[in-house]
């Protein structure tokens, strides 16, 4: 798994640094040098750098002197400048580096563009000149390189503070920030590659699951439908009937991810609209009340008896009875239980409801359900994501272009899929596959396998029909 870090634990590495004896020059000319090495291979000669007056504008500065096969001219931004950013700057005024003021700079003749201007140690909102001058870069055709982290980038939440470069590519050191990764980190950031400097690096806050980290364990010959489990899938009503039909999406997903059964429990009033469509799914019909599944614990208790794990929560709608329903399977249900959808809408109301839950529980909430589910206005960073799980017991996935899960204890990184992933009935295939893999594996592997799987059918699936076209049964084709 690659590893991925907070601003504090590099800012603080960089601190033990200085305090072993490592000069801040030391590490700007070393940064600087790996810089150079990866502009250079850049097609184009006309490079603009855009240089702030911190220590992110000093390698921005000493790539300046470096890049000796490239027609060269630094933008200053700002007035103010540390010492080693002065010192640079006279240093490369005395080499003959072309330098002026970022407004006189014609970005329209520019092959390269390189963001200099902040660090990873912004906080507040950019404003003035470097607004400004952010702008200025976004506004042009030229490839745009972000030293370290873009300009303007919240380096742990991944959100803009005001105005923020958008990159093609961001050349960062140590190791990942989360926030070019998180958050709306992907869209700024462009494609990342990390300066490896050759330190020691602390703990990482959080790792990003790799193909290496989810195979599947080979099946051996001697199996049998039983081995690989039944999942069972409670979902659907009348008023939502669209989400009840993607719940055989999620019957479906399960089955191409492994389980040996898939059974789909709906209300009794909807037989009808699954009859004809149920073909490898097994069905168990719910007793309802106006078309909603009602709490029966006999029922309860037959759905439970011999499933591997459990998956609630599609097309189920407000339903009084649903926050019984969800509390009940969590005290008596030994095995795995997935709640998504509605289920975590019933949740939010009543956190109570799985208090010393008895299943191993895995909630999969989108950004809004999430919001929900801890308050509307918490901030949302991975360290908030890991609380929750704690505070639960079970494993959360917060869905998104990057998808955060934690046990409680870790922080994983999910990043494969696409936006054409972004449709009706997607999460019902997610849940339908961590449904599956549940089956045979602990929540948190389960959990891992199922989002990196996820994404990568998506992935398959945009390639045949492109970004706009793929729906969620195209997904399914693709695990």
């Amino acid at each position: 798994m690659k590893k991925v870090y907070s601003v504090r634990s590099i800012r603080e590495r960089e601190k033990s640094l200085i305090e072993s004896g490592i000069s801040e020059d030391e590490l700007i000319e070393k940064a600087s040098d790996l810089l150079a090495e990866e502009v250079e291979k850049i097609q184009g000669q006309r490079v603009c750098i855009f240089v702030g007056g911190g220590n992110n504008g000093s390698d921005a500065l000493s790539l300046a002197m470096k890049l000796k096969n490239k027609k060269v001219t630094v933008c200053t931004v700002g007035e103010k400048r540390n010492e080693h950013n002065s010192k640079r700057l006279e240093k490369a005024k005395s080499e003959g580096i072309e330098i002026i003021n970022y407004r006189d700079a014609d970005l329209s003749r520019a092959d390269v563009v390189v963001d200099g201007i902040f660090g990873i140690g912004l906080s507040r909102e950019v404003s003035g000149e470097a607004r400004e001058a952010i702008e200025n870069i976004n506004a042009c055709s030229a490839y745009k390189i972000a030293i370290d982290l873009p300009s303007g980038l919240d380096g742990d939440g991944g959100f803009a503070l005001g105005e923020c470069v958008r990159a093609d590519l961001t050349l960062t050191f140590f190791g990942i920030k989360q926030g070019l990764l998180v958050g709306e980190g992907r869209n700024y950031s462009g494609e990342v590659r990390v300066m490896e400097m050759g330190y020691d690096l602390p703990e990482p806050t959080a790792l990003i699951t790799e193909r290496e980290d989810v195979v599947l364990p080979k099946r051996k010959i001697a199996t049998h439908k039983g081995t690989y489990g039944n999942v069972k899938i409670i979902a659907g009503s009348p008023t939502m009937i669209g989400a009840s039909l993607l719940a055989h999406e999620s019957a479906l997903s399960a089955l191409r991810s492994g389980c040996g059964y898939a059974t789909l429990c709906v209300p009794n009033s909807l037989i009808s609209v699954y009859q004809g469509r149920i073909k490898e799914e097994l069905l168990c019909i719910m007793p309802d009340i106006v078309g909603k599944i009602a709490y029966n614990e006999p029922v309860l208790d037959d759905i439970m008896r011999n499933a591997s794990s459990i998956v609630i929560g599609m097309g189920l709608g407000k339903n009084e009875d649903l926050i019984r329903i969800i509390s009940y399977l969590a005290q008596n249900f030994d095995k795995t239980l997935v709640i998504d959808g509605d289920g975590l809408n019933a949740l939010a109301s009543n956190f109570d409801a799985i208090k010393g839950h008895k299943a191993k529980l895995i909630l999969t909430p989108h950004v809004g359900e999430f919001r929900r589910l801890v308050g509307e206005n918490t901030t949302l960073t991975t360290e908030r994501v890991r609380q929750f799980a704690q505070e639960i017991k079970g494993v959360v996935a917060m869905k998104s272009a990057t998808t955060i899960i934690s046990d409680g204890e870790k922080i994983y990184l999910n990043l494969t899929g696409t936006p054409a992933m972004a449709k009706a009935g997607s999460g019902d295939v997610l849940a339908g596959k961590i449904g599956a893999f549940s089956a045979t594996a602990e929540p948190l592997i389960a959990t891992l396998r199922g989002c990196y799987c996820f994404g990568k059918a998506g992935e398959r699936a945009c390639k045949k029909r492109g970004e706009y076209s793929v729906i969620a049964s195209d997904i399914i084709s693709e695990i």
